[in-house]
């Protein structure tokens, strides 16, 4: 699995150049904003889930799997940490997966975390965790559902990638020494997805207990920093820092199916109406 968030390091800086600033801080509206903040979305750490008010000290893992979307080519381009841009290939893979791992504990409260361990994934190695703490408050239940909640949720992303992202092997070249990629070994490059925010959810549950629906609202901090690691056939390293500040809402709706012997199948809509909507399914599994 390429996780995601490789994907915008590889549209963001695959145009290095030995002219490159040490540092640069594109504007909100820049083509290296929108990427970032584009391909922040399938990595970020929603509720994915109904909220239910449990007693404490009840442990639940899953699995989730979201699909990565495809980027406009319109901002493929850098627009201005670099002075030379070529468009950039920047949907390296289709799927998104990673753990998770929840625990209730007293007075309504859960800690959720998922982690993904520095291992090489391909030509990457990741090493990312995200967190999350919650308080969910039971509502009377209306209308056909016995039973509702509210969650309040704050939640976050860590971490760190390295790779070949701003030139790989397939981009390298001898001819040109003006020109990008000019060199023999791939790039190493570092980006560091964080953010972190808060979402409210209201969620139902069915008479029967066996379904339960869930829609919401949240807002996000994000902090990406991305640093290039390429050094030329001159000698020459190019280690530019692109660092992006930006917020954004979010809406996220979808439910969850009880099964037999305490497994679960949620499927959720998660959409940042600023820059993409996407889908993620997990399966869960609660031990106790």
């Amino acid at each position: 699995m390429r996780i995601p968030i490789l994907l915008v390091l590889a549209a963001l800086a695959g145009v290095v150049s030995p002219a490159a600033q040490a540092q640069c801080l594109p504007g909100p509206n820049s083509n290296e904003a929108k990427l970032l903040a584009f391909y922040s979305v399938p990595i970020a750490y929603s509720a994915l889930e109904a909220p239910r008010r449990q007693s404490a000290w009840h442990v639940e893992i899953s699995a989730e799997v979201s699909p990565v979307p495809t980027a406009d080519p319109s901002i493929e381009h850098a627009s201005e940490c670099y002075t030379a841009s070529a468009k950039q290939h920047s949907r390296l893979t289709s799927v998104f997966a990673r753990p998770r791992v929840l625990i209730t504990l007293p007075m309504g409260l859960a800690a959720e975390a998922s982690y993904i361990p520095p291992i090489q994934v391909g030509d990457a190695h990741p090493h990312l965790a995200s967190f999350a703490l919650s308080e969910t408050a039971p509502i009377r239940g209306f209308g056909p559902f016995s039973s509702a909640a509210f969650m309040l949720r704050a939640q976050g992303t860590i971490g760190h990638v390295t790779g070949p992202i701003t030139c790989a092997t397939g981009s390298l070249q001898q001819s040109d020494p003006e020109g990008p990629c000019y060199g023999n070994r791939p790039s190493d490059d570092r980006f560091e997805p964080t953010m972190y925010g808060l979402e409210g959810i209201l969620g139902a549950s069915s008479r029967s207990g066996r379904f339960d629906f869930f829609a919401g609202s949240g807002y996000s901090w994000l902090r990406p920093r991305f640093e290039v690691g390429f050094t030329d056939l001159n000698g020459i390293t190019d280690h530019t820092r692109i660092e992006v500040n930006l917020q954004r809402w979010s809406m996220l709706g979808g439910a969850t199916i009880h099964l037999p012997a305490r497994f679960a199948i949620s499927s959720e809509i998660y959409s940042v109406p600023k820059d993409v909507t996407t889908w993620r399914l997990a399966a869960s599994y609660q031990i106790r």
